[in-house]
């Protein structure tokens, strides 16, 4: 917490005195490209629950800040092609938010019209065919909100119950209406109103409908893998791939071929089986500023969050912030041997 106050006024006392500026408008910044990674915008208290839930306010906030700050947001093809070719205008940026939450379209979508930014969206798609919340992270949050007992109890322990709901799901092989059923149930026992959790849509995924609306309004749909996860093995992954492409062409019309690794989580022998599939970009939760010494296929982003200042924001906007010391990434360990999930982790088996 010291060194993270330190490191703000550091920015703050940088950007007073023009450095923000001077480093934004330099060669050395124009020779990179900052890709802005998001997650969810919170509709009730998800922000409390998960930091990488933002709320509406903080990332208006942030769409602010570029426009006053006169960054170019680029399309995300447009942006890699041009980060190839060394062609990027002054200060780029390209936006992308993972997975396709509903929040997305009834807050983030609405935003980003307001001021005429361009966005990717990386949608995976299980889900969106079933008008119920994500099984596995609707556990996590009723068990958040559910009592001052789990209020108060570590992620990790909340975690240990979600698992254990899980397996038992997974033990009778229920279907996903009969997972919601499941959850209603447990809401019921915990005290939390789950009717107001589908009537807010919260932790659901855009409907085929929703998404074909922002991709006829001009969002960028892109790869995310179908059922949000990325098995260690070729057959397997490449059936996600597809299963997500196919998905994506039969309602939007086109054929996606940029990708982000669902949770962060990669492996070097995806990288092959990517360019196999003809994915043009695939971008990472590891922190930085893509240059073109960067393999497409593993591109750095600020994943922002709640608890990022607005100086530290800036500072990535800029650039300044890269040269300072960084906070741990919340996905320092993504290149694995393995799939071992993410703790509200999206996978649905």
């Amino acid at each position: 917490m010291l060194l993270k106050r330190a490191k703000d006024y550091a920015l703050r006392a940088a950007k007073s005195l023009g450095v923000f500026s001077l480093v934004a408008r330099s060669r050395w910044r124009r020779q990179r490209l900052v890709i802005l990674g998001y997650h969810g915008l919170s509709l009730r208290d998800e922000h409390k629950w998960d930091r990488l839930f933002m709320e509406p306010r903080v990332f208006r906030q942030r769409l602010e800040i570029l426009a006053r700050g006169g960054y170019r947001v680029l399309p995300l093809a447009e942006a890699v092609e041009r980060l190839r070719t060394g062609a990027l205008p002054p200060q780029s940026v390209a936006l992308t938010f993972d997975d396709g939450f509903y929040d997305f379209y009834e807050v983030g979508f609405p935003m980003l019209r307001d001021f005429g930014f361009p966005a990717t969206v990386y949608q995976t798609t299980y889900y969106c065919d079933h008008r119920f919340p994500i099984f596995s992270l609707v556990l996590n949050y009723l068990f958040w909100r559910g009592s001052d007992v789990f209020r108060s109890t570590l992620a990790k322990a909340r975690t240990a119950e979600v698992r254990e709901v899980l397996k038992f799901a997974r033990h009778k092989a229920y279907s996903i209406p009969q997972r919601n059923e499941l959850a209603a149930h447990i809401a019921a026992e915990l005290g939390v109103d789950y009717c107001e959790i589908r009537r807010l849509r919260l932790l659901h995924l855009m409907s085929p409908a929703q998404l074909a609306e922002v991709a006829a309004a001009g969002i960028d749909v892109q790869l995310h893998t179908h059922r949000h996860r990325a098995p260690v093995n070729e057959r397997l992954f490449v059936r996600e791939i597809r299963d997500n492409r196919d998905w994506l062409a039969d309602r939007i019309g086109a054929r996606p071929s940029h990708f982000c690794y669902p949770n962060g989580v990669y492996h070097s022998s995806f990288l092959p089986w990517l360019r196999a599939e003809r994915v043009v970009s695939a971008t990472t939760c590891d922190l930085g500023i893509a240059t073109r010494e960067h393999d497409p296929l593993l591109l750095p982003r600020l994943v922002d969050a709640g608890d990022i200042s607005a100086s530290d924001f800036e500072g990535w906007l800029s650039g300044v912030s890269s040269f300072l010391p960084r906070r741990p990434a919340w996905c320092d360990w993504t290149p694995v041997k393995g799939y071992p999930g993410w703790r509200n982790g999206l996978g649905v088996t």
